[in-house]
């Protein structure tokens, strides 16, 4: 019977290490010495990231204060993962700050994107409320592309709302927050999809998912398993990418560590995954990295 115990476990052993993905990465050839972060797939071949602005001069741009400006910038991916051809994003919206971090709906009818401060065209206002993040969505139009954004009906000025990602039935939106009913300095949470700039109550993701440190950069994949970064304690460096699975009825499960050398010492954020479940991108600002913030691409070459 130990015999036969021993076995039983080895082979439990054996089946469970076979189950631990491999992972193969590599930083870009566009990453340079500035920041790229944030790759989020679209539609076919094309990706969108977030950098910084560059202006007609080559030389990255500053708002009226002095402060680099960050915007999104779309290209194409190739066989091998590299994103070429990039172009700055353009609407008819023109961001006067910020503008990063986007998410599509699952039809990719509508955009969303973390901003702040006003667009041009509204009124400018030269307070710390135009400061705060905030979550704007905009509608696909044939023929033109993303126009019309508009700030989500529950972004109070008073707080920042960032890094949106969208369910994969479309019921829900998430994003991070430092909203009163945050637990660190920033939380991840969600909020129910009623209709068109309709929403419920923001529902925090609760103490599995958020700590008193900070949980920020939610993404979900097609399979509904939601991707998040954190600082908290017992993690490999700083923000370390988790992983859990949510289930048919919306509940979140336990929160796992994702492994080297998808995690490293350093910060490690935006992760991911192509609807392939094979391949996609991460930001990381690791060790002999080319820039502040660069974009890895990984194939997952074992399971």
């Amino acid at each position: 019977m130990k015999s036969l115990l021993i076995i039983i476990l080895v082979f439990i052993s054996a089946n469970s290490i076979a189950q631990e993905p491999t992972y193969s990465i590599k930083n870009l050839k566009m990453n340079d010495e500035l920041s790229q972060y944030g790759a989020i797939y679209q539609l076919g071949n094309k990706v969108y990231y977030s950098r910084y602005k560059i202006n007609s001069f080559g030389s990255v741009d500053k708002n009226r204060r002095g402060q680099t400006v960050f915007t999104l910038y779309e290209g194409e991916i190739t066989d091998d993962g590299e994103i070429i051809n990039s172009k700055e994003f353009k609407s008819s919206d023109a961001f006067v700050f910020n503008s990063s971090t986007a998410a599509f709906s699952s039809d990719r009818k509508y955009m969303y994107v973390t901003t702040n401060e006003e667009k041009r065209g509204d009124v400018y206002k030269h307070d710390d409320k135009t400061r705060n993040l905030r979550i704007e969505r905009g509608e696909y139009v044939e023929g033109i592309g993303y126009k019309n954004f508009k700030p989500l009906s529950f972004c109070d000025p008073n707080y920042s709302y960032a890094h949106p990602a969208v369910s994969p039935n479309g019921d829900y939106l998430y994003f991070t927050s430092n909203i009163p009913s945050a637990k660190g300095p920033t939380d991840i949470f969600r909020i129910k999809i009623e209709g068109d700039n309709k929403f419920g109550d923001p529902e925090n993701l609760g103490d599995l998912i958020n700590s008193p440190r900070k949980e920020m950069f939610p993404t979900i994949t097609k399979d509904n398993v939601l991707y998040f970064s954190s600082d908290r304690a017992r993690g490999i460096g700083g923000l370390d990418i988790y992983k859990c699975i949510i289930d048919e009825d919306n509940n979140i499960g336990n929160p796992e560590l994702m492994p080297q050398p998808i995690n490293s010492r350093g910060d490690d954020i935006c992760f991911v995954l192509n609807d392939n479940g094979k391949e996609g991108y991460f930001s990381s600002n690791r060790a002999k990295g080319k820039g502040e913030d660069d974009i890895y691409y990984f194939e997952i070459i074992k399971e």
